[in-house]
């Protein structure tokens, strides 16, 4: 398996933090020795209560294997706690940091494919697959992040990398998320595909919230947030783009290993539907069978007044613009998602989480089944933050 370079994260981690990482990356997470498997566990709930004390980066290293701790396996295999905890040094700004920390993983994963082609290791797709990266990482740094101030991401970058704390918590976003479970190259790309659309399922999720709060009183407020949400849901279909330059059985070599870490358990993901269009009532069934997603049946969530109820009857032409633009690009993402998993998932091969593949996907394309509750502050403490279990 290709592993991005070095460069500046190892003067932030110990001695051992390095081995440990080193021995989750060696054969991939899944094929760790039970002894190896136990030796890790034990190492990370020795921390328990405290996982940010003095070993922060261990805790961070091994949360996913930890014994004690109730973490549904896709959040064992996406390592979410990780952005969580990055996101936690950005309580006021937290769609900056989100943005940092996409940039982050894109930045890594370019990293890895250039290594791999250089290497001679990359797979034939290697090249257009660098395009697509290099494409999507300098959208992200374009980004604006501060109209009033024309604040970049590509700003927040370079402050970032003349910031020690800043520079610290982005090496260590960095190292501590790069666990495939197999040792497949291309599982590299699917992580980290996985992770960058987590990040804008909460993006796009937190900012069409505050469309919604502002849009009476502060109208611009209001509008540059839905634009910023427009281009991330553009960037969702950027990221796409690059997972499609796997090939079905590139996929199939590594689909095996990533086990019941379906991406049906997807808080954000969820979350972020709800705050768009609404409470969909056929998901009902789904949410119970998930203990983490039962919350999303509460009375309070399925109260919430989406975006799309929100913005229906509004005057305001940059308002009713960006909610077309918005919506369209949504429409796309789970277009491209549906033929995704027609495409790489064979009719005989059955879906993780339990669901029926292909055809579980199609069935939510529509938004026209959602129901849009009367509060706009329903549910709205779990509509907010970046989550994770």
């Amino acid at each position: 398996m290709t592993t991005a370079p070095a460069l500046a994260t190892e003067r932030f981690l110990t001695a051992q933090q390095r081995e440990v990482a080193r021995l989750q990356r060696m054969r991939g997470r899944a094929c760790l020795e039970p002894a190896e498997a136990d030796a890790l566990a034990a190492l990370h709930d020795s921390l328990l209560p405290d996982p940010g004390g003095a070993d922060e980066a261990t805790a961070l290293l091994t949360r996913s294997v930890s014994r004690e701790l109730e973490i549904p396996e896709y959040y064992r295999y996406t390592c979410l706690h990780v952005y969580g905890w990055f996101l936690d040094f950005f309580p006021d700004d937290p769609v900056a940091g989100a943005l940092l920390a996409l940039h982050t993983t894109l930045t890594d994963l370019l990293e890895v494919e250039r290594a791999a082609w250089v290497a001679g290791t990359e797979p034939e797709c290697g090249d257009e697959r660098i395009k697509r990266l290099d494409h999507a990482t300098v959208a992200v740094r374009a980004t604006v992040v501060n109209h009033l101030l024309q604040v970049r991401i590509g700003d927040l970058v370079d402050r970032a990398a003349a910031d020690p704390e800043l520079a610290r918590r982005t090496a260590l976003l960095a190292e501590c998320t790069r666990f495939p479970r197999s040792d497949r190259h291309e599982e590299n790309v699917f992580l980290r595909a996985v992770q960058c659309c987590e990040t804008l399922f909460f993006l796009i999720r937190r900012l069409s919230v505050e469309t919604t709060a502002n849009k009476d009183e502060f109208p611009a407020r209001a509008a540059a947030r839905l634009e910023l949400a427009v281009v991330c849901a553009g960037l969702l279909n950027d990221v796409f783009g690059v997972l499609r330059t796997m090939t079905p059985e590139g996929f199939m070599t590594f689909r095996d290993f990533t086990g019941a870490a379906s991406a049906v358990q997807s808080l954000n993901y969820h979350t972020m539907e709800i705050s768009v269009y609404g409470y969909d009532p056929r998901k009902a069934e789904v949410f119970n069978a998930v203990d983490h997603l039962e919350v999303l049946n509460d009375d309070r969530v399925r109260a919430h007044r989406p975006l799309s109820a929100s913005l229906a009857d509004t005057a305001d032409p940059r308002l009713r613009k960006g909610w077309a633009e918005l919506d369209r690009a949504l429409a796309k993402w789970r277009g491209g998602h549906y033929r995704f998993a027609r495409t790489y998932l064979p009719s005989d091969t059955p879906a993780s989480g339990g669901t029926d593949g292909a055809a579980y996907v199609k069935r939510f394309v529509k938004k026209d089944a959602c129901v849009a509750g009367a509060d706009p502050f329903g549910g709205l403490p779990l509509l907010s933050g970046f989550l994770y279990r």
